[in-house]
């Protein structure tokens, strides 16, 4: 992505490197062992998500049972719909700025940054509105505030944008389009993997693929212990379908400082090791039996008050919710 910095993420990955050689994968917890144990997954029809699996706010899995079980959605709220919209603001810029490249007979950074100053309240409003959609419609207060965020991250990953087309140009002047956009743009954001050889949906979204064989994952909330399951979730399908290894990850954290226009970064890289895998593995397997059978896995002896669904739990009205809800599920 725009805001990563080459060289940090070389120095980086050459430190994950040097853990990689000392500490080494097992084959056996490549993606590419679905035939097997303990990849291969139970032979069911349920599949799930990387994201219901890895987000562990819940440690008894009794989120899986509410959402799968008794069709329950977490009840709404601004922190959802803000994840969604940051998320589409990444996204749709990050196709926004490839399309006016391939658009463009004589590319510049001024140029390009133009072009998308043009579009960025169109571009946010999109955003704000597709998140509503999907989750809640917002307070007038709240959505103003919201929006302006997108504003701010929409022009803020338009400059680096443009800042990294002009030094790919400098350095690469007679590369064509395509070339200067491998170098400007090089992760693929939401590339699409069948995860159904490991047990996971035919559909996944990834949020950013590098090449450095490393899986990036966007998150707009607090640090949280358990997010590098996502990684190894991805990485997992990742190898079963491609057979290629993914021995990296690194979790982006995105938010905005008080009174702050301009987003704050903070990245977390790690190994995608045995124990993360195996770890991820065993809570595919939990999800699959507690669905299967049905049982309410009950609830942990504290429940965090951050877990979407702490309100349901805090006032056990699984069924008035679960009436509510009906037939319908997003997920």
């Amino acid at each position: 992505m725009f805001f990563l910095d080459r060289l940090d993420l070389d120095r980086r990955f050459r430190l994950l490197r040097q853990e990689l050689r000392e500490r080494g994968i097992d084959e056996e917890l490549r993606g590419w062992s679905y035939d097997r144990s303990p990849v291969q997954p139970i032979p069911s029809s349920i599949s799930f998500g990387v994201g219901e699996l890895a987000s562990r706010y819940c440690p008894t899995l009794r989120d899986i049972w509410l959402k799968r079980v008794k069709r329950i959605r977490p009840p709404p709220n601004l922190k959802m719909v803000r994840g969604i919209a940051y998320h589409e603001v990444v996204h749709s810029t990050t196709e926004l700025v490839k399309k006016i490249l391939y658009d463009m007979k004589r590319p510049s950074g001024s140029n390009l940054i133009n072009r998308l100053f043009s579009v960025q309240k169109q571009v946010a409003g999109e955003a704000v509105t597709k998140a509503e959609l999907a989750i809640a419609p917002l307070s007038q207060d709240q959505r103003s505030k919201l929006l302006s965020e997108c504003l701010s991250l929409f022009r803020f990953l338009s400059v680096q944008a443009a800042s990294k087309l002009d030094l790919a140009i400098s350095k690469y002047p007679h590369s064509s389009i395509d070339g200067l956009i491998n170098v400007a743009i090089p992760p693929v954001t939401e590339r699409k993997v069948d995860g159904s050889l490991v047990g996971l949906s035919r559909e996944l979204s990834v949020d950013i693929y590098t090449p450095f064989n490393a899986i990036a994952d966007l998150k707009t909330g607090e640090v949280r212990k358990f997010h590098p399951y996502t990684a190894a979730g991805y990485a997992l399908a990742i190898e079963a379908e491609e057979n290629v290894p993914v021995d990296f990850g690194f979790i982006i954290y995105l938010r905005f400082e008080e009174d702050s226009e301009v987003p704050s970064f903070r990245l977390r890289y790690f190994v995608v090791g045995d124990e993360l895998r195996r770890e991820f593995l065993e809570i595919r397997d939990e999800a699959y039996e507690i669905v299967a059978s049905g049982r309410d896995p009950g609830k942990p002896p504290r429940c965090p008050d951050y877990c979407p669904y702490y309100p349901v739990c805090a006032g056990e009205r699984i069924e008035a919710y679960a009436e509510r809800a009906g037939d319908v599920l997003r997920g």
